[in-house]
């Protein structure tokens, strides 16, 4: 393997050139393929086993060490030749990289992943928050409808009585003249 001096003057080492990347690397780069990668999914998980130590950890800059150490051994003793690669941009050739950056790759996406546990957290906090608005809402909403409904009941009530009123006195009028005799009614004439 040759030696060759990568991004920021850290030493990587070329591979061969029919390397092609197995299930147990893990690809340093961007884009889908290498998110997308195998090896890239199991270091995820990996990372995610340390997540809450490192959350935990604070700003204590000598504890994550620790953790990015521990994550790096936990990678390079699991066997089957894991390495963290990536491809050169100009011959297209991969190589592996230099233990310095495979460490800032951990430290990377420790990092992604608190990020987004936080975004997380807010989003549900926000969806709580909502949620507990729409339920003041409901709450106010049934009020108003018990109130109206009383109201209506009042009003039916009140227009049933008038209607009642209404009945009585026609039939109070229908009595007064089956009372008045024909006599009664020459008189009035």
């Amino acid at each position: 393997m040759c030696q060759q001096k990568g991004r920021n003057s850290k030493i990587t080492s070329m591979l061969p050139h029919n390397f092609i990347p197995s299930s147990c690397d893990i690809i340093c780069g961007k884009g889908k393929d290498c998110y997308d990668h195998i090896g890239n999914k199991w270091f995820r998980h990996i990372v995610s086993l340390y997540i809450d130590e490192y959350i935990a950890a604070g700003e204590n800059k000598f504890k994550k060490i620790k953790i990015v150490s521990a994550i790096f051994n936990k990678v390079q003793e699991s066997g089957n030749n894991t390495g963290f690669v990536s491809k050169d941009r100009r011959s297209g050739k991969w190589r592996e990289v230099s233990v310095t950056r495979a460490r800032e790759k951990i430290g990377h996406e420790l990092r992604i992943i608190v990020s987004r546990r936080e975004k997380k957290a807010e989003k549900s906090k926000k969806l709580y928050h909502e949620a507990q608005k729409f339920r003041r809402l409901y709450v106010i909403q049934q009020a108003i409808f018990v109130e109206l409904k009383a109201k209506s009941d009042m009003e039916i009530a009140l227009v049933q009585d008038e209607e009642m009123d209404d009945v009585q006195y026609t039939m109070m009028e229908d009595n007064a003249i089956e009372e008045i005799d024909d006599m009664d009614l020459m008189y009035m004439l």
